[in-house]
């Protein structure tokens, strides 16, 4: 009897755990999708869960033209889990005009008119893509007007496959793009940030802007990659800056940049060139065991609160010329001008630029 009993308990074992294996699979597969078309009630909204395969995503592609139409219409955007199909050209957005109030004389008028001058658009809503994949281009391009995101821009974990160029943007709101993946060239030209911005962890391709950028809020870009050339030329930093354990692959520019705040370069790693040239530190300026594996400029910058360059790795001899706030002993005393110094930062930038996008046209 004990026998009998014995096999049969096994099997029926067996068959508990066969099923409760088949039960969890079938629960892991599952492919949840959550969307809403949009309009006055609500956002134009499609959430895909994370166990969706590539072939579901597929057949849930969203076209970015109904992107682009709820944001004309003045709707938030709210995407996670998706494929984005299709280039968002942001300046398909009507142009905003200001009226000029009655009762001001011709001169007010013609000053009010002249501020007013520039293209103005404007995204009412967030503008919320994470955890995505956008198969095309992001673009405002106007020479003379501005783009403004008046609610949260949030794009962490997405993969952009295509330029993404956001130049002359004002950001009411933090910017945030942790863990994004930029593919081709990124670039924030003339960005204002009013709230600062957050890349933590993302990785930029052959050729990343901010020259010129305002960051009124802190930003965020610890152990972030720069597979290409990065330029920060006169960025005006407010608030505290983090580039802590940042990489840094091609030519760097700094060169013109005020950080009013804590500026963080604590083992960064510079691969090539780095330029830091008439930047100004007037916070604490923290360069703890970064490393700089060919030329670095520090010509004529100014370190207002002093530096920790003792604890930094120079494979090559930092250029120090008219910098002021560090010790000056076994200095050169070779210098050059502003102009000069800006010359060469941007001729080898170029350079750099150059030969990325030949390599990026080569693949």
């Amino acid at each position: 009897m004990m026998n009998m009993t014995r096999p049969c308990g096994l099997i029926l074992l067996c068959v508990l755990l066969i099923g409760g294996l088949c039960h969890t699979g079938a629960a892991e597969a599952a492919c949840t999708v959550e969307s809403s078309p949009g309009g006055k009630s609500g956002p134009f909204m499609k959430h895909l869960s994370a166990d969706c395969t590539k072939a579901e995503r597929d057949a849930q592609v969203v076209p970015a033209a109904s992107v682009m139409q709820a944001l004309t219409q003045g709707q938030a955007v709210d995407l996670v889990g998706v494929v984005v199909q299709g280039d968002l050209i942001f300046d398909q957005l009507p142009v905003r005009t200001s009226q000029i109030p009655k009762g001001l004389t011709l001169e007010q008028q013609a000053a009010l008119s002249a501020l007013n001058n520039e293209e103005q658009r404007s995204v009412a809503g967030n503008l919320i893509i994470r955890d995505s994949v956008v198969q095309g281009a992001l673009r405002h391009r106007s020479a003379k007007g501005t783009l403004e995101f008046e609610g949260t821009v949030d794009f962490h974990g997405t993969r952009f496959t295509d330029g993404v160029d956001l130049s002359r943007s004002v950001f009411q709101r933090a910017l945030t793009m942790d863990r994004a993946l930029f593919e081709r060239e990124a670039y924030f030209v003339q960005g204002h940030f009013a709230q600062g911005l957050s890349c933590a962890g993302t990785r930029f391709g052959p050729h990343t802007r901010f020259h010129r950028s305002v960051f009124r809020g802190p930003v965020d870009c610890q152990e972030s990659l720069f597979d290409g050339m990065a330029e920060f030329l006169e960025i005006v930093c407010e608030a505290p800056v983090n580039f802590e354990r940042a990489r840094f692959g091609l030519g760097t520019g700094f060169s013109g940049a005020q950080f009013k705040k804590l500026v963080n370069f604590s083992d960064a790693i510079f691969s090539r060139e780095a330029f830091f040239a008439f930047a100004v530190f007037s916070g604490e300026a923290r360069f703890a065991g970064a490393q700089f594996l060919q030329t670095v400029d520090f010509s004529n910058a100014d370190f207002k609160r002093g530096d920790d360059l003792a604890k930094v790795r120079f494979d090559q001899k930092p250029l120090t010329n008219g910098t002021k706030g560090i010790a000056q002993e076994g200095v050169g005393t070779r210098g050059q001008s502003t102009f000069q110094q800006y010359a060469i930062t941007l001729g080898i930038l170029l350079v750099a630029a150059f030969l990325a996008a030949y390599a990026v046209k080569l693949k």
